[in-house]
């Protein structure tokens, strides 16, 4: 609850920021007052158009000043006669200056600080004990700046700090035992650095710490007791870390770790959200499987055996993407060895398991939950959907079934057993132009929206291009084109059908009978005759020009 009053707090003077700009109010001898500039307990003072290395303020405190708003300074470190006219500054934010550094003594002014805010400055180190003198500080947010170096003893003195921020620096290394101040630490930022090895005991004494954020760093290895410390983990981000090909995790209620290089994923305890993809996962392990809720687990490796192993027993399930994995069979309810468990999704509302390479779609499977309203199976090696299989889900809104091999859809026993249809796609199929212009004007009339989804298959996007065309043409009432009609909306699929089979033994009949009669053309004309004759004719040359040579070389040994 304190991070999410601190962030509203910091977004809200954001907001505020350029609507309570005021410029520097001067008194009589030339002097900025202060306490006439910011008389209320906020103020954003922009000195762009000022020369602030010359500026002289006047001895006015400014006593009601509590939170205070700087942007847009030159000076190169902070501005300490200013920070001696607020003695009860509790806030204090510099964004867009030329500071270079932060000096300890800078900071005494203002022992009483809760809140400093130093962005997009030319900060590039943190020394040893930067921050003692301000013990009060419970935030500290120093991202976007050009910090490559923090010294281990940089945040000495800052027990109550619940808030870090050190994101968008070029930070390489983080010492032992930096972090070990910071008992209170409930948020820690360390995003889009270059940090590409984290100590093993760099979070010990962060028992409380609620929030992680590593994603977009260099990591290619997290032991296992790097984060072991943080049972109380409500949000980790690992996402864009490289190649961390391992992970191995206590629990935490979110985690993100997408574009990672990871192969496998185990969580001791539990997870709400999981959202890993775009990695070359085959093992991912839960412990806690009744916590999870939603898993995102697209782009990966897992086979249906693996995937009918991991979600035994996420009761709780409600949103599931397996979409691009290499699933050939959906998972079944099959009881494994030495176990007891009922394989049963019974709160799933969302299923995607687009490209992937099904090639049915079976009734009995735990996957397709009675409580479902969405199920994507679109680019798929499918060749028929039973309608009947799908009586159970009674609630579908939402159908996907572009890019399989279908021919035949009963559409209105579709319509007549999911009543809450709103959406089905159907294009890049093997449908007659025909059969899909029934199937389209029977739909529309009964308010069943069919997207045109620009899906492209990696292998030939052409016909995604020619099933959108198709579709704008039909649902116009339009006739299709030649060409596309002659294209058709099928796709490629690594794998024959019967049909395929005959289709090309036909043609290598045809095939066949037009070269037998290329044949009989030829020899009715002569040309095999005369074919014949030249090749004997060179043979006989060859011959002779042989036997000539022959009698040379005796000629000449008789000479010698």
């Amino acid at each position: 609850m304190f991070i999410l009053h601190i962030i509203a707090g910091y977004i809200l003077c954001s907001l505020l920021g350029d609507s309570l700009q005021v410029e520097p109010s001067y008194g009589t001898t030339g002097r900025v007052n202060l306490s006439a500039s910011c008389p209320n307990a906020y103020c954003n003072l922009d000195l762009i158009n000022t020369n602030e290395q010359h500026l002289a303020y006047s001895t006015d405190l400014a006593r009601n000043l509590q939170q205070l708003y700087l942007s847009n300074c030159n000076r190169y470190s902070l501005p300490l006669v200013l920070l001696n006219l607020t003695p009860n500054l509790r806030t204090l934010v510099m964004q867009n200056c030329s500071i270079y550094h932060i000096t300890k003594d800078a900071l005494k002014p203002v022992a009483n600080l809760t809140s400093l805010q130093v962005q997009r400055t030319n900060i590039w180190l943190l020394r040893d004990e930067q921050f003692v003198a301000v013990p009060k500080l419970e935030m500290l947010e120093l991202g976007f700046n050009s910090i490559h170096t923090v010294h281990g003893r940089a945040l000495m003195g800052l027990e109550r700090l619940r808030l870090l921020g050190l994101q968008s620096n070029g930070i390489a290394q983080i010492m032992d035992k930096t972090l070990d101040p910071l008992i209170n630490l409930l948020h820690l930022d360390l995003s889009d650095n270059e940090i590409e090895h984290l100590p093993g005991d760099i979070f010990s004494k962060n028992l409380k710490l609620q929030t992680l954020l590593l994603n977009g760093n260099r990591l290619g290895q997290l032991m296992p007791p790097t984060l072991t410390p943080l049972v109380n983990l409500r949000l980790l981000d690992l996402s864009n870390c490289g190649q961390l090909e391992e992970l191995h995790l206590s629990s935490a209620q979110s985690v993100l770790l997408e574009d990672s290089g990871l192969h496998s994923l185990v969580i001791e305890g539990g997870v709400i959200k999981l959202q890993a993809g775009n990695n070359q996962l085959t093992l991912v392990s839960i412990g806690d499987k009744s916590s999870v809720i939603e898993l995102d687990l697209h782009g990966n490796l897992l086979t249906g055996n693996e995937t009918e192993r991991l979600l035994r027993g996420m009761w709780n399930l409600q949103r599931l993407d397996l979409s691009k994995n290499i699933i050939e069979t959906w998972p079944m309810p099959a009881i494994f060895p030495n176990t007891t468990d009922i394989f049963m999704l019974p709160s799933l509302t969302h299923l995607n398991l687009g490209y992937n390479q099904l090639r049915g779609l079976p009734m009995e499977s735990p996957l397709l939950s009675s409580r479902l309203t969405q199920l994507d199976i679109s680019f798929n090696h499918m060749l028929t959907a039973p309608i009947q299989n799908l009586a159970a889900l009674q609630n579908l809104e939402h159908l996907y079934l572009e890019g399989n091999r279908l021919h035949e859809l009963d559409y209105e026993l579709l319509h007549h057993q999911h009543e809450y249809l709103r959406e089905l796609g159907l294009y890049d199929n093997e449908w007659s132009f025909n059969f899909l212009r029934k199937m389209i004007t029977y739909l529309n009339d009964r308010g069943v929206h069919l997207p045109v989804r620009i899906l492209h298959r990696q292998e030939n996007t052409t016909h995604t291009l020619i099933a959108a065309s198709t579709g704008r043409h039909l649902m116009n009432g339009e006739s299709l084109p030649q060409s596309q009609a002659q294209a058709g909306v099928s796709g490629i699929h690594p794998y024959w059908t019967l049909r395929d089979v005959l289709a090309f033994v036909t043609l290598l009949v045809v095939l066949a009978i037009l070269l037998l009669q290329f044949y009989h053309i030829l020899d009715d004309e002569g040309c095999l005759r005369r074919l014949r004759q030249w090749r004997r004719g060179r043979q006989s040359t060859i011959a002779n020009g042989t036997n000539g040579a022959r009698r040379l070389d005796e000629q000449d040994s008789e000479l010698k």
